[in-house]
């Protein structure tokens, strides 16, 4: 079992350190951006990096855009059960399935110890998602025995209220919540030579309180570095998908139930330039031999001068390549997403588009702020298909303050655009500290009488409540009905031009 001693400047110049990054995220047909971002500049910093990835013992990948069984409908009606006789089981049947989903398994205990054991690490960074606690708790032990620092990162680990939580797991040195893209290479250096990280902005650590504070968002500058990829096992894929981010934050940035405007690394939109953009790709299509791209911006028609810039350069850059991308339809304008600019995005490669519908009633649409109109998202539908693009889009059900009427409205618009959607994805509404819903329940609760038993669970950064509208009965039966228009959607099989797509949006 490696020893690890704190390195003094002469070790360092003698021998590179040895940094074990841990990838605790749940996509696995393609590399995940945040650790081939975080390789990036520790290698151009002349550290020895080696990933570990515990999808690859036991844990499996999320999959999405399936083809919906019987079995994933009677799932659905269950997760989704507003009767009093089956809603009690739900949060029951959520840690279950949090506990047997995201386990630690002996497998993946094994092969991580053996990794320890064969090599001297001098640092081991976590990049994790929430769900992975119990998996955390027991790679974080394993680094303890071995003596070996670990900081962990993730993408809420910016709220305090969150990182309180897993400050005090054994093992774990420090957290940093903040975009690691420019100041990770000081931060480990520190790291191995046993200095205090308390005084790197982002770095959260525990004395007698919790200290440190989220760090400021990072200037996308043209040197920020092109994610790093090498270590992805990509023989092991049929299809080589290359993510991609042209921006960080959203352009809107106002629903109230958005937590994509909280996180670490998207609390305010910033874009980068068009000319670094396009460098990316170039370079990743030419490292990694593929044209199939996922970009994970938030909205990728924030900043309309790169919407348009990648429809007109994209070809250029890279022939016949094929890409995929979320966009925002605003209410007040075409906002990029008119018929002839979708067209030209289609001939530019892009195949698969996705949206948040979240409603189909304006009424509720505009309670969650979303910035959006009814008439421009069915126009935006039919445009889409029309230009040979396939269409998905998310809703949210029990938003507080929805009723039966607001529901039957979306089952209108869902109904009246059936055959232009391939996927249809239900979420039940979320409550997430830090977003406008957090501010707006703790400034102005008694705009929010449908909501009792509220409670915080910062360790998931979520929170349990009971949702009760107005009239029950009739708002369940509408909530059966839109679960069985939206089964007969997503179980169709999918016959669009990017198959290769299939499974990760």
């Amino acid at each position: 079992m490696s020893q690890y001693e704190p390195l003094s400047d002469e070790a360092i110049r003698q021998r590179a350190p040895r940094i074990l990054l841990v990838d605790l995220n749940n996509e696995a047909t393609f590399p995940t951006l945040a650790i081939g971002s975080l390789a990036t500049p520790l290698l151009k910093a002349g550290y020895q990096i080696e990933v570990f990835s515990p999808l690859a013992y036991g844990i499996t990948a999320l999959s999405r855009d399936v083809e919906e069984t019987l079995l994933n409908y009677v799932l659905t009606r269950v997760h989704f059960a507003a009767s009093p006789l089956i809603e009690w089981a739900n949060e029951w049947l959520l840690q279950l399935y949090y506990r047997v989903r995201f386990r630690s398994t002996r497998a993946m205990a094994d092969a991580f110890q053996k990794v320890l054991d064969e090599t001297a690490f001098d640092a081991i960074l976590v990049s994790s998602y929430l769900q992975y606690h119990q998996l955390l708790i027991t790679l974080a032990g394993q680094a303890k025995g071995a003596n070996i620092p670990l900081l962990l990162g993730g993408p809420y680990f910016n709220q305090k209220s969150v990182t309180e939580q897993w400050i005090d797991i054994p093992g774990v040195t420090a957290i940093f919540g903040g975009e690691a893209d420019f100041v990770l290479p000081d931060i480990v250096r520190d790291m191995v030579q046993g200095r205090d990280l308390k005084h790197h902005p982002g770095v959260f650590k525990r004395e007698i309180t919790v200290l440190g504070q989220a760090a400021p968002p990072a200037m996308l500058t043209d040197d920020l570095p092109i994610p790093n990829f090498d270590h992805f096992a990509w023989d092991k894929h049929p299809h080589r998908l290359i993510p991609i981010m042209a921006g960080r934050g959203c352009g809107w940035g106002h629903c109230l139930f958005c937590s994509d405007v909280t996180t670490a690394s998207t609390r305010t939109f910033r874009s980068r330039s068009m000319a670094s953009v396009l460098r990316e790709i170039q370079v990743q299509s030419e490292r990694y031999q593929s044209g199939n791209f996922i970009f994970f911006d938030s909205k990728l028609n924030s900043d309309l001068a790169m919407w348009y810039g990648l429809i007109e350069q994209f070809q250029a850059v890279v022939p016949g390549a094929r890409w995929v991308a979320s966009v925002h339809v605003d209410g007040k304008g075409e906002n990029g997403l008119d018929r002839e600019s979708l067209k030209a995005a289609y001939a530019a490669g892009l195949r698969r588009i996705s949206f948040g519908l979240e409603s189909g009633s304006q009424r509720l649409n505009q309670l969650m702020r979303k910035g959006t109109s009814v008439e421009r998202m069915s126009a935006f539908v039919r445009d889409a298909h029309e230009a040979g693009i396939s269409v998905r889009t998310t809703i949210i059900v029990g938003y507080p303050g929805e009723t039966a009427a607001d529901l039957d409205a979306t089952i209108g618009f869902i109904e009246a655009h059936r055959q232009y959607f391939d996927r249809v994805k239900l979420s039940k509404f979320k409550a997430i500290p830090g977003t406008g819903f957090d501010q707006r329940l703790a400034s102005k609760p008694h705009k929010y009488p449908s909501v009792t038993r509220f409670q915080w669970d910062y360790l998931l950064a979520r929170a349990r409540f009971v949702f009760r509208p107005p009239q029950l009965r009739q708002y369940r039966r509408s909530k059966a009905r839109l679960i069985k228009l939206v089964h007969r959607i997503n179980r169709k099989s999918l016959m669009d031009e990017a198959q290769q797509f299939n499974g990760v949006m």
